[in-house]
């Protein structure tokens, strides 16, 4: 720093120069800080200062050589202009920099201060370093003054430098990459939100595999410009994480020590210029609320202590993201909400349901739920049957007797379990289109309640003797009651469109017009911008089943739809449901025109748990098809289709002996 440099910008709060230079003379480095508040972190740690700085910005190498600021003199009731500080300058051939020395601390500096004075300097650059070697910028520590004797610990055993032993000040490292993990995502968005890039699973040996993602610009957000991602994934099984850390270079540990570490280490840190954006990064910030999420479903999110994540943005102008002026992250702008959008979309559309694919497969996680289906043959008890066929007859007949008061138990069990599971399915498709109902129906429910009163207080009026009062009162009347009616039909049909979820007892399978059904269900979705159009060139009218079965699947699947359509801000959004006739069944296919299903995770979008929703419950298609099965039907997803997503429900048509 020049003298014009420490008197006009270094001494003075809040000067606008790095604002109007961002890039330094002398080495062309992007300048860090925009808030004139240096001098105060100085007096913040200690109650004096020297500095020296050399400097040859104004056409001579320079030194400027204060040896001594006492900050208690800016206490005093004084302008900052009437503060004098005695300085020396002289010219000189020394290397250019500048050395500030604090002296007086504010506060003792302990071992565990000292560490995590270590740990953040580490954590300040950024691994993934950017610039050549001229325009790098370096952190030094030195530690070595610091012993047993005179400090009570060993400061170079806290820096781990070999020439700390020397007094010479120990360069600082990043912490490195923790690149042996189980799972990585690396990539790059463009300004439009466009991803691409590459996900590994390590723990399965595989190899990287391409990913793009589009993440079109909400209504409340802001561009963030280019945004670069790295993220590395733990299991935190204590074999996978000791194993992981071995790889790493960090030795034999124990299960406990290797949590401890990837704690240390764990959160999303964001980089901007090569430095760290405090406090994002901290293992205490977890400003993408990670560990909200996984509680939502712990067996597919990933939580805050699982990654070790990387996100390098670019300057404010080019991001619209803005540090706050404490310089504690940045201001809560429509930027800063799209890039926690953006890397939450990347893990609950990328990396959460390929991870959890391969821990089903590699049995690391939970088993998929049992369907009845898989239970009732469980129940006709076969194996045992076929092993009695050693015994001799009046043995195998008592067996037989036995077997089937056993299996007529097991089978009037599973049915009370399964009319339960229905009930509550029912209950999860209504929280389903929960949203939906409120959309529609609270603004008549409302305005029913507001003008009901309003025509009670003119009802007396009515009945007065003719006159100003009495107009006003007929002229509400004629004008609010056909509202009134209006609003409570939409209310009617919006009630009896959930009627058939609602539950209630189950008589035998009956024949009812799906035409109907889907009506209903298309209806509930009525408020948003999504065409649902309906074919049934064979004119068919009649299916054999339940309603509710029908309907619950048809919810969900409309539900689903919508979803992606708006997702992916679909030009035209739309959805077909087709009607066509097949061997004893009817046939519905659902289609859209959406983004689709990516082919890998077609096999595991009917198991419970699984979603790539970000908040979604992976309960839909489940539900979907369970219901479905209680009809004697069937949904399988149309592997065929190129364009957006189809399903296909095979619905009977003849009486096939369903279940009551």
């Amino acid at each position: 720093m020049a003298l014009s440099d420490i008197r006009d910008k270094w001494m003075e709060p809040a000067t606008a120069s790095k604002l109007e230079v961002r890039i330094s003379p002398a080495r062309n480095r992007r300048m860090m800080g925009s808030k004139g508040i240096g001098r105060f972190a100085a007096a913040k740690l200690g109650q004096r200062m020297a500095l020296n700085s050399v400097s040859e910005r104004e056409g001579t190498r320079t030194e400027i050589l204060i040896p001594e600021i006492d900050w208690s003199i800016f206490t005093a009731d004084r302008y900052l202009s009437d503060v004098k500080i005695d300085y020396l300058e002289r010219q000189t051939d020394g290397p250019t920099g500048t050395l500030i020395e604090i002296m007086d601390l504010n506060e003792t500096w302990s071992q565990t201060k000292m560490e995590r004075l270590h740990l953040e300097l580490r954590r300040l650059i950024s691994p993934i370093m950017t610039g050549d070697a001229v325009s790098a910028f370096e952190v030094f520590l030195d530690l070595s003054a610091c012993t047993e004797e005179t400090c009570g610990f060993n400061g170079s055993a806290i820096v781990g430098g070999v020439n700390a032993l020397a007094g010479e000040p120990v360069r600082i490292e990043p912490v490195p990459l923790l690149s042996a993990c189980d799972y990585e995502l690396a990539g790059h968005f463009d300004a439009e939100g466009k991803f691409r890039g590459t996900f590994q699973i390590r723990r399965g040996g595989q190899g990287p595999v391409d990913v793009e993602l589009s993440i079109p610009l909400e209504k409340d957000e802001a561009p963030t410009g280019d945004v670069d991602v790295r993220l590395f994934i733990f299991d935190r099984e204590a074999d996978a994480l000791k194993n992981n850390l071995r790889a790493a270079g960090l030795g034999d540990l124990t299960a406990g020590q290797a949590r401890q570490i990837l704690d240390s280490i764990a959160g999303v840190a964001i980089y901007r210029t090569g430095f760290r954006v405090r406090p994002y990064g901290d293992a205490e910030n977890d400003w993408l609320t990670l560990d909200r999420r996984r509680v939502q479903d712990p067996s597919l999110r990933i939580g805050h202590n699982q990654i070790a994540g990387y996100v390098t943005v670019g300057d404010e102008k080019s991001s619209n993201l803005i540090e706050r002026s404490s310089r504690e992250g940045f201001e809560q702008n429509g930027a800063f909400v799209r890039l926690g959008r953006l890397i939450t979309k990347l893990l609950a559309r990328v990396v959460e349901p390929r991870r959890q694919q391969f821990r089903e497969k590699a049995g690391l996680s939970r088993a998929r739920s049992t369907t009845f289906d898989e239970v009732r043959q469980l129940t006709s008890l076969k194996s045992i049957r076929e092993a009695l066929g050693s015994l001799q007859p009046a043995e195998l007949e008592v067996a037989e007797k036995l077997i089937d008061r056993q299996e007529n138990l097991l089978s009037d069990k599973l049915g009370q379990l399964e009319e339960r599971q229905r009930l509550l399915e029912a209950s999860s498709s209504l929280g389903a289109i929960l949203g939906e109902v409120l959309h529609e129906g609270s603004p008549p429910a409302r305005y029913l309640a507001e003008t009901a009163a309003r025509l009670k207080s003119f009802y007396p009026d009515l009945f007065g003797v003719r006159g100003e009062r009495f107009d006003k009162a007929k002229g509400e009347f004629d004008k609010k009651l056909p509202l009134m009616v209006t609003s409570g039909e939409k209310l009617a049909n919006l009630f009896a469109s959930l009627r058939p979820l609602s539950g209630g007892k189950r008589g035998a399978p009956e024949t009812f017009n799906p035409v109907n059904v889907i009506h209903a269900a298309r209806d509930i979705f009525s408020s948003s911008e999504v065409e649902f159009e309906v074919q049934n060139p064979e004119k068919i009218t009649e299916v054999v089943g339940y309603k509710d079965d029908l309907a619950t699947a048809l919810v969900n699947l409309f539900g689903n739809a919508v979803h992606w359509l708006d997702d992916a801000r679909v030009k035209d959004p739309h959805v077909l449901t087709t009607l066509s006739p097949g061997e004893g069944v009817v046939v519905f296919g659902i289609e859209d025109n959406g983004p689709g299903i990516s082919r890998e995770f077609v096999e595991s979008i009917f198991d419970v748990g699984f979603t790539l929703k970000e908040g979604g419950t992976g309960l839909g298609l489940n539900i979907a098809r369970e219901a479905l099965a209680r009809s004697g039907a069937t949904l399988a997803y149309d592997l065929e289709h190129e364009t957006g997503a189809r399903f296909e429900i095979r619905f009977p048509s003849l009486v096939t002996g369903g279940k009551s």
